[in-house]
């Protein structure tokens, strides 16, 4: 297969040319061919596929509980349709297995790299003051986590304060599992001391962590002062405003951070008022897609990593060249998938995609498999609006 574009992003910079793909590897990239058979994408851009480590669900399909393998195939094909080629799934407790298992089937959608534990031991805290508590510190959890993960279990996120917690914080380690800093009440030096023990990642940095003052720079401050320390983030616009993510990255290289969605099953869901994951709870997707409970508080992204690319290089005016490694190569080389994935080079496995000028993916390549094509039309769950319900909301 030849792949034609005007503008390429490869490893080595910005090219005019063909890529030829074989047994789902680049083989070469060729400036001219005499082939007939090429896919001529144009003037679009192709920039290397996405790799989003922190992702509950998307297009209506969820992960955190009562989910099958159906759930997961639609949930893969959703992340597809969104320039996602490989992924770590953010499952519940009861989804780890799941997920483990769809992981070892050729589901046509984003690949499984591992799986993603957001807790559950987590100290909810943020801009409100909000406080909900953490689940009894049990090793026998923990161990439960890597024995359905079969052997996926990449990541698991915690709050370091949780007292008890250092068993678990050192089986977790010794499993070879990577730790973030997450969802956590801890001031500049308990956060530093968490980063001293082995935790490597700060999970949305800025977000429901304690930010920065003038007399205790917080955990906001102690993940962007350590470069020892890769900072996923959310650069929607939304959960971090443009001018903080200015900050963030004079404050610390762009080569230190994980562009990630934190989406939840409400991506890609139209505007409007849901039943909420709780009883009486209430989420709303807001025009300028915030996902809001009834309290404001945000649960997640409905807009996916390829969004914040167009704030990034529409609104900051930063090049793709420094914007597409931190949403590929950086997290690629953070989980040791560097040497076959993550850039566009000879080689490497064909993981790409091709997108629109207004950041839409045309069409999603994983392993030289086209596994998603915008002409296929909308992949969100049929069922998630009949089972979450939905009242429109007034226009703002």
């Amino acid at each position: 297969m030849i792949i034609k574009s005007k503008r390429i992003y490869m490893e080595d910079g910005l090219k005019d040319g063909f890529l030829a793909i074989e047994e789902g590897k680049i083989k070469e990239f060729l400036t001219r061919t005499s082939e007939d058979d090429v896919i001529d994408y144009g003037n679009m851009r192709i920039i290397p596929g996405i790799f989003d480590t922190h992702n509950h669900g998307t297009c209506g399909y969820g992960l955190m509980d009562n989910g099958t393998k159906e759930t997961v195939a639609g949930y893969l094909k959703g992340c597809a349709s969104q320039g996602v080629t490989g992924v770590f799934p953010t499952a519940g407790l009861s989804m780890i297995s799941a997920v483990a298992d769809a992981a070892a089937e050729n589901i046509k959608g984003a690949q499984i790299l591992g799986i993603h534990s957001e807790g559950p031991w987590l100290n909810r805290t943020g801009e409100k003051g909000i406080k909900t508590g953490w689940p009894e510190v049990s090793m026998e959890t923990a161990r439960q986590m890597v024995c359905d993960g079969k052997g996926l279990l990449k990541l698991v996120a915690l709050a370091p304060e949780i007292p008890g917690i250092d068993p678990v914080i050192e089986y977790f380690l010794s499993e070879g599992i990577t730790l973030a800093l997450a969802h956590s009440d801890s001031n500049y030096e308990d956060a530093k001391r968490a980063y001293k023990k082995g935790f490597s990642v700060s999970t949305h940095t800025g977000n429901v962590m304690t930010g920065m003052h003038h007399r205790d720079v917080g955990g906001l401050g102690a993940a962007l002062l350590n470069e020892d320390v890769m900072s996923e983030v959310i650069c929607d616009g939304m959960h971090i405003c443009p001018e903080m993510l200015k900050i963030f990255f004079r404050i610390k290289k762009p080569e230190h951070f994980m562009m990630i969605s934190d989406c939840t099953p409400f991506s890609g869901a139209p505007r409007g008022s849901y039943k909420g994951f709780e009883r009486e709870m209430t989420i709303h997707v807001s025009e300028g897609g915030f996902v809001l409970t009834d309290t404001g508080r945000l649960m997640g992204s409905s807009q996916p990593v390829l969004y914040g690319v167009s704030v990034l290089t529409e609104k900051l005016g930063m090049p793709m060249e420094s914007v597409w490694p931190m949403f590929s190569l950086n997290p690629c080389r953070m989980y040791g998938f560097d040497k076959n994935k993550g850039s566009i080079r000879a080689g490497k496995d064909a993981d790409f995609i091709v997108i629109t000028d207004h950041y839409q993916a045309a069409a999603t390549f994983v392993s030289g498999r086209k596994v998603y094509d915008m002409e296929e039309g909308p992949v969100f769950n049929p069922d998630f609006l009949k089972e979450w319900g939905r009242e429109e909301m007034p226009h703002e």
